[in-house]
C-alpha cells in the first residue's frame, strides 16, 4: 500500500507540472504489470484528483487491466469521477474484444496561467493528428480588450515537449492545465469580445476559428466552481476576511488598480501628509481611511464588481490546481462577495486594501522620480 501512496503522490506532482497523460501512464503502467491488484487501490486514490486527466488515465488502466474485480473498481472510480462534475468518457460491460484495436487518439488538453502586469493570459490548446504530431493554438485574452494575439502550428511530438520547456522557462506565472473545451470557451469569449470593442481580430484566429469552435463547450460558470465546494465557502466571514492576505502571495503580488484611475486619490493622500494643518496620528489616519473608502466606492461600480470577481474565479482555480486549496477558497470568496454592493462600513478586504496598496505604491514611484531629478539649487 505504501508503494501506491508513493506512486499517487507522484500522479498528483505531475499532473500539477503539467505532464502529459502519455507521461503519467508510461509511470504507472510498470506497476500494474508487476502487481495487477495495485490498480484498484491507486484507482480509488485518484478519485481525491477531479481533474480530466485523471479519467483518461483511469481508462487506460480499465483498458490494460484483465481482472474482473479490478476492471469494477476502476469503472467505480470513474463514477465517482464523474460525480464531482469531471467530464469522463464512459466503459462499457466487459466482452471479448477484436484482436484489432483502434489507435487510441489522445484528447485535446488545454492549459493557462494567471494574469500579468497588463491583464493579459497565455492561454494553450494542444490537438493531436494522428500520425501527423500535435496541432497548437496559443494567445494571449484580455477581459476587457480581448484577443491580443493568436497563433496556430503543428509540431512533433518532441517538438511539444521543447514548447511547452519554453513556456514554463519564460512564463513569470506557473502555467497550469485546463479543460481543452474551456480553453476554447475562453478564446471565444474574447474574440467576440475584440469584436464588440470594434478590434481586428488577429489573423491565425480568423483562419483557425472553426477548429476551436469545435473545441469548445459552453460553461456556465467558471471551473472553480466545479472543483470547490462553494455552501463552505459562501457567507463565511471568517474565509472572506483573509482577503487582504491573498495580496502577499506571489500570484496577487503585482496587481495594481490602473494608475490614471487612482491619480486623484493618490493626490489627495500626498496633500493630506504635505498639510500644514496639526493634526495628531490618529486624526491624520482617519484622514487617509476616509480618502481610501472614497476611491474604493468610486472606483469599483457594478461593472468593475462583476470583471474583478471574474479575474478572482478564475484565480481560484489555478490556486485550486496548484495544491494551494485554502488560498483558491478565500479568492473564491472574494469573488463571491462582490455579487453585493459594496459596503463602506465593512468593506470586502482584497478590495480595500488593494486600493491603499496601489495608492501607496503609486506615490512611491511619484517620490522615487522626484528624488532622481537634477537639483536646481547651484552648492557655492
Amino acid at each position: 500500500m505504501k508503494e501506491v501512496q508513493v506512486l499517487f503522490e507522484q500522479i498528483k506532482i505531475d499532473i500539477s507540472n503539467g505532464k502529459s497523460e502519455e507521461e503519467i501512464f508510461q509511470l504507472i503502467l510498470p506497476l500494474l504489470e508487476k502487481d495487477p491488484q495495485t490498480g484498484g487501490k491507486l484507482a480509488e486514490l485518484m478519485v481525491a484528483l477531479p481533474d480530466q486527466k485523471v479519467g483518461g488515465l483511469l481508462h487506460r488502466m480499465f483498458e490494460t487491466s484483465q481482472e474482473k474485480k479490478i476492471r469494477k473498481m476502476i469503472r467505480r472510480s470513474l463514477y465517482r469521477l464523474k460525480s464531482k462534475g469531471v467530464v469522463v468518457e464512459e466503459v462499457f460491460p466487459d466482452r471479448k474484444e477484436s484482436i484489432l484495436r483502434p489507435l487510441r487518439v489522445e484528447p485535446p488538453q488545454g492549459f493557462g496561467n494567471v494574469y500579468d502586469l497588463s491583464w493579459n493570459r497565455f492561454l494553450i490548446i494542444t490537438l493531436p493528428h494522428p500520425g501527423r504530431g500535435w496541432m497548437v493554438f496559443h494567445g494571449l485574452v484580455h477581459d476587457t480588450k480581448g484577443l491580443v494575439n493568436f497563433s496556430g502550428e503543428e509540431i512533433s511530438r518532441k517538438g511539444l515537449k521543447d514548447f511547452f520547456d519554453e513556456i514554463r522557462k519564460a512564463s513569470p506565472t506557473p502555467v497550469v492545465e485546463m479543460e481543452a473545451s474551456y480553453v476554447g470557451f475562453l478564446f471565444t469569449q474574447a474574440y467576440q469580445l475584440t469584436l464588440a470593442n470594434g478590434g481586428i481580430p488577429p489573423p491565425d484566429y480568423l483562419h483557425l476559428k472553426s477548429e476551436v469552435e469545435k473545441i469548445k463547450k459552453e460553461y456556465p460558470s467558471p471551473l472553480a466552481y466545479s472543483y470547490l465546494q462553494v455552501d463552505e465557502i459562501i457567507g463565511n466571514d471568517r474565509i472572506l476576511m483573509k482577503g487582504a492576505d491573498l495580496l502577499k502571495s506571489d500570484l496577487f503580488y503585482i496587481w495594481r488598480i490602473e494608475e490614471d484611475l487612482l491619480r486623484p486619490f493618490a493626490e489627495e493622500v500626498r496633500e493630506a501628509e504635505e498639510s500644514k494643518i496639526v493634526l495628531n496620528p490618529v486624526q491624520k489616519e482617519a484622514r487617509f481611511q476616509g480618502i481610501y473608502q472614497r476611491a474604493l466606492m468610486d472606483l469599483f461600480s457594478e461593472e468593475r464588481r462583476f470583471l474583478y470577481r471574474r479575474r478572482m474565479e478564475e484565480m481560484a482555480y489555478v490556486l485550486f490546481k496548484l495544491g494551494r486549496e485554502e488560498e483558491a477558497k478565500i479568492s473564491l470568496a472574494v469573488a463571491l462577495d462582490l455579487e453585493k454592493p459594496l459596503n463602506p462600513i465593512q468593506p470586502n478586504p482584497f478590495l480595500f486594501q488593494l486600493v491603499i496598496r496601489s495608492i501607496l505604491g503609486l506615490l512611491a514611484e511619484s517620490y522615487e522620480e522626484k528624488s532622481r531629478e537634477p537639483s536646481l539649487i547651484v552648492k557655492p
